[in-house]
This record gives C-alpha cells, structure tokens and sequence, in this order.
C-alpha cells in the first residue's frame, strides 16, 4: 500500500472514530424508544436482554473511541485500529439485525412497520457515520436492514411482502447512496491531504529559500513590481548596502537605484524584449558612495503575490577594471608608436593601427609572419643575435635601428622589445614599441640649423654696436660738414649722398637684427604706396635683366602703420622667391602691384580674425615653377624649402609670415605647379590719410634755447660729434665718458642741467644704473637714451620702472632734434 493510500485509511478511520459518539448517543435513544414503543407487544426478557446487549455494544464502541482518541498521536498501524473499529461495527449491526427476530411482533402490522421504520433509520443515519470506509458501512447496513427484510418475506402476507420488497429496495438506495458518499469522502481526504502535502513542501520549499535567502553571501533583494517597494532583504543587503532592515523595508527601488522606477521598469522591459534577466545598474549606499551592480531577476510567489527576486553583484571593481583593460586597449591601438606583440618563436599575433602606418603593412598580411619583413639589411647578423640573446634571458632590449617599409624606403627607428611573463614567470611572448623616427631626425637637422642662426645672431648683435656708434660718430660729422660748406652746393650734395647711405647701412643693420629675431618693431603711420615705389625702384637692380619686372601701383596714398624696415625686408625676399622661381622659366616674369581692397563676405569668413574692411594689398608673383597643394602647407613653417640643398635657409617666407603677422595683417598664396605663384600681403588701412611721411621723409631741425645737455657716452668721437652737432642747434653740452663721471656732473650741476643723453653700456658704470643713482638726486631729471644695439636686448631686465625714451644709433639730427625739444616741453 502505498504512502498516500496509507494516509487515506489513517484519514478514514479517524473520520469513523470521530463519528462515533453522535451515533452511539443516536443508537441508544433509537434503542430506549424502540423498547418503550414494544414493552407491551413483545416479552420483556426479550426487551430487557436485547437493549442490555445493545448499550454494552454501544458502551464498548464508546470505549474503543477513547483509547483511540488518546493514543492516536502515537498511532503507527491504523489497521489494527480499523479492525477494532470492524468488530464493533460488526456487532452493533449485530444487535441491530437481532431486532428483526426478537422484537418482531407478528400480530401487530403497525409495530412492525415501526421497528422498520427505527430500522431503517438507524440505516440511514449510519451512512454519514460509517462511509468514509467501505467495509463498515456495507457490513453495518447488511447485518442491519437484510434481516427485517427477511423476516418479512418469511411471513409469508401480502403486506409482509411489500414490506420486506421495500426493505430490501431501501437497502439497495442505502450500499448505492453510501458508496457514493464513501467516493466523496475518499476524494476529498485525497484532496486535502495533497493539499497538505503541497502545503507542506511548500513550507519547506520557503523555509529553505528562506534560509538561503537570508544567509546567502549575495546581496539579495524581493520587490513589489508595482511600486518598487522593497518587501524583504537578507543580511548581505545590509551589510552592502549601510541600511538596517527595518530601513530597507520602508524604502524603494528608486531610493538606491541611479535611475527612477519609470528608467528601471524601461530597462527591465527593454531586457525582457531582448530575452535577457540581468541589468547593470549604479546603485547608491547608505553613504552616498555609488557602486555598479549587476542585477538578476526573475518572478517569484512570495506569500501568495508575484514579486521581483533579485540577486546583486557588486561589480565595481570588474567595471574598474574592464574600464583599465578598454582604456589599456584603446592607447595601444591609438598610440602613435608601432606595437606588436609575437609568440615565443617571434610568430606575430596582434600589430595596432600605428604599425600600418608606418610600415605599410596591413596588419592581417602580417598575422603568423615574422617580424623579419621589415629587415633592412642594414643591421649585422651580431645585431639580431644579440637583441634574441636579451630578450630571452627576460630583459628589456632598446637600439635604434633602419627598417624597410613595405613599398621598399627605408626609416630609422626606436626600438623598445620586452618579454612577457605569465604566472609561472615563463616567457610567453614578447612585445615590440617602435617609434618612427624620421620627423625626430628631421627636427634634430632643424634644431642645429637653428643654433647656427642663433651664433649668427650673436655675431650680427656684437657686430651692430660698433657699426651703429661708427656710422653715428659719421652722420654727426657729415651734419657738421654740410652746414661748414653751405657756400658749396656740389659739396654740401655729395656730403648728402655719403649721410643718406650711412643711414641705408644703419637700415641694413636693423634688418640684420630682424633676421637674426633680435629687431623690435617701429610701429609709426607711413605713406605705403611712395615706400613700395622707392623700395621698387631700389630692388629692381636686383632682378636680372632677362625676368620682365612689372610693376603697377595705386594712385591714392594707402596709409598703414608698420615697421618700414621690417616691410621692406618682407618684400625683398618674396622678390627674391619670384626671381628663384623663374630661373628655368624660357619667358620669366615678375609683377609687383598695390592697390586698396575691400573685404567682402567670402574674405572675412575665410579671415575672421581680421578687423576692419579696407585693406592695403600687396601682390609679388611670377610664373615660375608653381606650389603643390602639400608644400602650400609647410612654406611659411621655419626651415622648410623646396630650393636644392645650400641654396636656401628656410626662413625667408617664415619671416615674411612674422613680419606681416606682427602688423596685423595676413600673408596668402595662390599657386599651381608649372603656372606660377601670387603671394598676397594684406595691410590695415589707417583712417587718417593726411600728415603722414614716408619712411624717408625727414622734418625740419628744431633749434634749441640755450638749454644745458649732458651728453653721457664712452666713444669720443660720438661724444664730440654729439656735443658739435647740439652746439650748433643751440645748446649748451656738458661730456661724460661713463656713468659714474656722469653721476658727479650730475650731482654738481643738476639745476642746470635740463637733459640728460646717456648711452646704455658703458665701462665701469652702464647708463641704466647711473640714471638711477641721477634720481636719488632729482627725480624730475629729463633722459633720453642712446644705443647700438639692439634697444630690447640693450635694457632687457634693467630698465627702471619709469617710462624712458630710447633711440637707437645712428639717429637723424632731425629726430633727435625733435625728441630733445619734444623731451624738454613736456
């Protein structure tokens, strides 16, 4: 028999225990009428003998129904109990079925249909009582109602027939309407104790994910899906999460999660839509600190409602990593250096993107190769030995060396092989970094050129102080000259032709500076359209005669304010490009034209940075060898030239782009291979157009008043000429050889004293120094500076907080006329 059917008959026979005392109380009342309603019908012996039967049978049943109901917690084999029970049935019925020949009274019709009618219902009240088992119940209705039935077939009438024919019918309803009534209570004991056993392991089922659930080392989380409320965590979620669990169980979803309920429920739908039940979140703790987590969840029945199980990862640490790992991936594959990492054999496995671009190779022609595609042939056997001989022994290997590309050319490079280990420190395989270093190369042929131009530089410097104070002492002295031999034009002309080139070499010296870069600029209004002319006619000897010069200037005056030096430096050497660029040319041409441009939309989105509409543009062009498209980008850069080695320095048009750059202005080229070039050099025009001089144009000598000039300079014949020349102007001039003989002129006569001349270097105290110390003595002293260098090298880091006049030498009498008085009225 099996567990179920076991637990059945356990079901049924305490059903019939439990029944038992309402039908023993129903047989005994049954019985004490039945004897009243016969005491005078039938033999009291009869009477007395049978109830007394009935009600020990009874009392016995009863009896039975104790011990059972005491002992039944210790029941193990209930059929021992359902055989007890059997034997009581067996004899109630017994007793019962007795009546039909003890207590049938044959000479009374009406008796008998009442002892058929008690019959009957003790019969039927049996069937509620007695059916929950078969065996009971058809032995019970047997013993019972058959034998009344009987005795009534044995009277042999009429009515006795029917009687015992309606007996019999009734006890056919009873067996069927019993059986039915056993069915139903063997179907539902079967149901309830499924029900219970379902109950049971279900209890057990949620007793055992409760105790996983709380014991779990996972963070562990049960919502409602309705409202993201959390309705249970375990412990884990607490300890993660900084929330005790009374807090937790008063918080949602949304409360530590990044995202809203609204975001959670879209990404938990997008997942479903997607046949995925994992999510990585950004989850919030207790403390603010925010921490990535992965996220699984499903449905679960949780105290009879569908909820949300989750399982939480914390996953920062993996995110961090992965994050590591994808930004290690990125910079290899981004680097600008060549990487490739081989097997231990030298089999290339991975090359990045930076090892294509500078090898040519693409990276899967190489997969499997070996690293040897790029030997040049340049390196000796000794070479490789010795890089395979480091590598293995574990160490870094780092040479430079030539590779070959695969179109066949030929780059030097930095090479940078280190082994790699894996746990065992065993070499798995080796990485290689290679840089290419052409462009290093390149900038280190640069940097030298450069410290070349920088000695230069310095030469030139050095150079320019003893030219300027040369040509100085000779303009003073040609001024003297030409105002002694007034009487004689022709002289007094040759004498103006000898100052004129002094001042061109003194302009020559400035460009010398500004080529070096040690040049500062003389910004101040001047006429363009006469410079470029003068400059024009004096470059033209430059050009040979069989390039065709054209030239077209403007008619209007275009004013600009510049650096005529600087500009007329610009100028010539984008002339000299246009003749250079023509030299193989059968027909060469140059032009040089000015004229006034207006900007117009197309000029100022291409120009933002330029302010202003009207514009002086300048155009040199030729038609020459032309510019690709790629040099056009590199021709203003330092050092770069197209021209044959020796035969350019790099820095014509470079200093072409600073000058113009440094006026505000912009320098542009049009240019095709083989159809010439046009270099446009566009200028600010300045609104004032009158009282404005061209670069050459000298004012009228101011005279002086009588005024008293200390003249401070360590060169006598400068200091004589000076002194000759501001004589014959109208001064008064006191001498100085150095600073410190200046400083006790000074101290001595400084009331009247109403200018100070003072050179900048000098032996044993320089100018800057000495005119310091002159303002301790009177702060209000009027000084005008003198150098032949150049001014910003001169008082670089000397210069006194005051704002001081500087002049360089060789200055026109004209000027300086001019600054004294200027210096002196203000």
């Amino acid at each position: 028999m099996s567990p179920l059917q076991t637990a059945i008959k356990a079901e049924q026979l305490s059903l019939l225990f439990k029944a038992m005392a309402s039908s023993s109380f129903a047989a005994t009342i049954n019985a004490a009428i039945l004897t009243f309603m016969l005491w005078d019908v039938i033999r009291h012996d009869y009477l007395i003998g049978w109830l007394t039967v009935l009600l020990l049978a009874t009392f016995g049943r009863l009896l039975l129904s104790h011990f059972y109901q005491r002992d039944q917690a210790k029941v193990e084999n209930s059929h021992r109990w359902g055989s007890y029970f059997s034997a009581g049935t067996i004899l109630a019925g017994i007793c019962w079925g007795s009546a039909s020949l003890l207590l049938f009274a044959s000479q009374s019709v009406v008796h008998q249909v009442f002892l058929a009618f008690v019959v009957g219902g003790m019969g039927a009240g049996a069937i509620t009582s007695l059916s929950p088992q078969k065996l009971p119940i058809l032995t019970f209705l047997s013993l019972t109602v058959l034998p009344l039935s009987l005795r009534f077939v044995i009277e042999a009438t009429p009515m006795a027939y029917a009687m015992g024919f309606m007996l019999f019918l009734f006890w056919i309803i009873l067996v069927i309407s019993s059986l039915r009534i056993h069915h139903n209570f063997t179907q539902n004991i079967s149901l309830r104790l499924e029900s219970q056993r379902q109950r049971d392991e279900l209890e057990k089922s949620e007793n055992r994910f409760r105790e996983l659930f709380e014991n779990n080392r996972c963070v562990e989380l049960i919502i409602d899906p309705d409202d993201g409320a959390i309705i249970a965590a375990n412990r884990a979620a607490e300890a993660f999460y900084g929330y005790s669990l009374d807090q937790l169980l008063t918080m949602t979803i949304s409360d530590i999660n990044m995202l809203s309920h609204a975001e959670v429920a879209a990404e938990m739908q997008q997942a479903k839509s997607e046949g995925r039940n994992h999510f990585i979140f950004q989850h919030r703790l207790a403390s603010g600190e925010e921490r990535d987590v992965e996220v699984y969840s499903g449905p679960l029945h949780w105290n009879g409602k569908k909820v949300l199980y989750s399982i939480i990862h914390d996953i920062t640490a993996r995110v961090k990593a992965e994050d590591q790992l994808r930004k290690l991936s990125q910079a290899i594959e981004q680097a600008g250096e060549s990487i490739v990492i081989t097997d231990r054999e030298g089999i290339i496995e991975y090359v990045n993107p930076a090892f294509s671009l500078i090898t040519g190779h693409a990276a899967e022609d190489v997969m499997g190769e070996s690293p040897r595609l790029l030997k040049s042939g340049r390196q000796s056997l000794a070479f490789y030995e010795e890089l395979w001989q480091t590598i293995l022994s574990g160490e870094v290997w780092k040479r430079t060396l030539i590779e070959r590309r695969k179109d066949g050319s030929l780059y030097p490079a930095s090479m940078s092989i280190a082994p790699i280990f894996n746990e065992e420190h065993e070499i798995t395989h080796f990485v290689g970094i290679q840089q290419d270093m052409s462009d290093h190369q390149e900038l280190e042929n640069k940097f030298r050129q450069a410290q070349k131009m920088e000695a230069i530089g310095t030469l030139v410097g050095g150079i320019a102080h003893d030219f300027n104070n040369m040509l100085g002492g000779m303009t003073g002295n040609l001024y003297l000259a030409k105002k002694r031999m007034g009487d004689f034009p022709d002289v007094v002309h040759r004498l103006e032709v000898v100052e004129s080139l002094s001042y061109r070499a003194s302009d020559m010296i400035k460009q010398l500076l500004m080529f070096a870069r040690k040049g500062v600029l003389e910004m101040r209004p001047f006429g363009l359209t006469s410079f470029i002319k003068e400059v024009s006619k004096i470059n033209e000897v430059s050009i040979p005669e069989n390039i065709t010069f054209k030239t077209h200037f403007c008619q209007e005056e275009l004013v600009v304010n510049g650096d005529a030096t600087q500009l007329h430096q610009a100028l010539i050497n984008l002339l000299n490009n246009a003749r250079d660029a023509v030299a193989k040319v059968a027909e060469p041409q140059v032009s040089l034209s000015l004229d006034e441009f207006e900007a117009d939309a197309a000029f100022k989105h291409l120009y933002p940075s330029m302010s202003g509409t009207l514009f002086a543009r300048l155009t040199v062009s030729d038609n020459g060898c032309g510019i690709n498209k790629e040099e056009q980008e590199h021709i203003f850069e330092p050092f770069y030239t197209s021209k044959e080695v020796g035969t350019g320095t790099g820095l014509g048009l470079a200093m072409v782009y600073g000058a113009i750059e440094s006026h505000g202005g912009i320098v542009d080229v049009e240019s095709s291979p083989g159809e010439g070039s046009s270099f446009y050099i566009y200028l600010p025009l300045l609104e004032e157009k009158q009282s404005v001089t061209s670069p050459e144009d000298s004012d009228a000598i101011i005279s002086g008043r009588g005024e008293t000039i200390l003249v401070v300079d360590d060169n006598a014949d400068i200091r004589k000429s000076t002194k000759e020349v501001l004589e014959s102007i109208g001064y008064k001039v006191l001498e100085a050889s150095d600073g410190l003989e200046a400083v006790e002129i000074f101290a001595a006569s400084h009331r009247s004293i109403a200018c100070v001349l003072m050179d900048v270097v000098m032996p044993r105290l320089g100018g800057v120094k000495a005119v310091e110390r002159m303002c301790t003595i009177d702060p209000d002293v009027n000084v005008i500076f003198t150098t032949g260098y150049d001014k910003e090298d001169a008082l670089k880091g000397e210069m006194p907080s005051a704002d001081y006049l500087i002049l360089s030498k060789p200055c026109h009498i004209e000027m300086l006329s001019r600054v004294i008085r200027e210096q002196l009225d203000g």
